[in-house]
């Protein structure tokens, strides 16, 4: 944060939480790749409605688990330590199995064995097939997890991010985290693009430092990290936090609106995935 505008717009804390993981991931941090790290948190978080009623607006996903194409550059993320803070476009229809998947970077527990879980373009289509939404974006945006260091980087992106979405006519976001410091990132990069006009809604794992960061809207669930949207193969239940998430998107009344999730870990494959 070296310019004047930057230092006006955000400060950094680090705590004290009452979440322990928090003070845990200071300390690590700290005494790894950034000795001065702090968490980054948003002066004001800014906030707008949806332009058309859910059921006519065309919805884009960003997720932060590094999932990019093959013939993608590759993310930066395990020689950068301080984090590589770029982002991929990926279509709506891109096969999984052009995915790069078996990179170092992506969660090889969960969603390396079904994308979904962190990237849900099936879920997003059958939602707008049941009328919950209108469209799906013709694509989304794919970040890395790690970045310690957000700004002024992430701020770069998250301007590119807003002009390719307004050119696909893009009328609001859902972000989804897949690691403890992808929180912020997603905080982080929802309050930009609010700031630009574009409704947002993140899912956070974390929903402590959320409220710290602040967000404009997020739906807090309870999946471990590398599978924000519940466990692998479940189709259903990806459905039904990507729905809960798109409610809020549509209904929240204010900026820093924080709901927690009614949905649970389930176990089997679901007729859906």
């Amino acid at each position: 944060m070296n310019s004047v505008g930057e230092r006006s717009r955000f400060e950094r804390g680090t705590g004290p939480f009452e979440d322990q993981l928090l003070g845990k991931l200071v300390d690590m941090i700290r005494g790894g790749a950034d000795p001065e790290f702090g968490f980054v948190r948003r002066v004001e978080v800014p906030w707008c409605a949806l332009h058309e009623p859910l059921a006519s607006s065309r919805i884009a996903l960003v997720t932060t688990a590094g999932l990019h194409r093959r013939d993608d550059a590759s993310f930066r993320a395990l020689e950068e330590p301080l984090g590589d803070p770029s982002f991929r476009w990926i279509a709506q229809d891109t096969p999984a199995t052009e995915l790069a998947l078996e990179r170092g970077y992506v969660d090889a527990k969960y969603t390396a064995v079904d994308p979904e879980v962190a990237f849900p373009r099936r879920a997003l289509a059958r939602l707008a097939a049941r009328g919950l939404i209108g469209a799906v974006a013709p694509r989304h945006a794919s970040f890395v997890g790690g970045v310690i260091r957000p700004l002024p980087g992430l701020l770069e992106h998250a301007q590119r991010l807003a002009d390719g979405f307004a050119a696909d006519g893009v009328d609001g976001v859902v972000l989804v985290p897949n690691c403890s410091i992808c929180v912020q990132t997603v905080a982080l990069i929802a309050s930009e693009l609010e700031a630009r006009g574009v409704p947002t809604v993140a899912v956070t794992l974390i929903p402590e430092l959320t409220r710290f960061v602040g967000a404009p809207r997020a739906l807090a669930v309870h999946f471990p990290f590398g599978a924000p949207l519940g466990d692998p193969g479940h189709g259903e239940l990806h459905d039904a936090v990507l729905a809960e998430a798109l409610e809020l998107l549509a209904t929240a009344p204010a900026p820093r609106t924080l709901v927690a999730s009614r949905q649970r870990w389930r176990r089997g494959p679901s007729a859906d995935a």
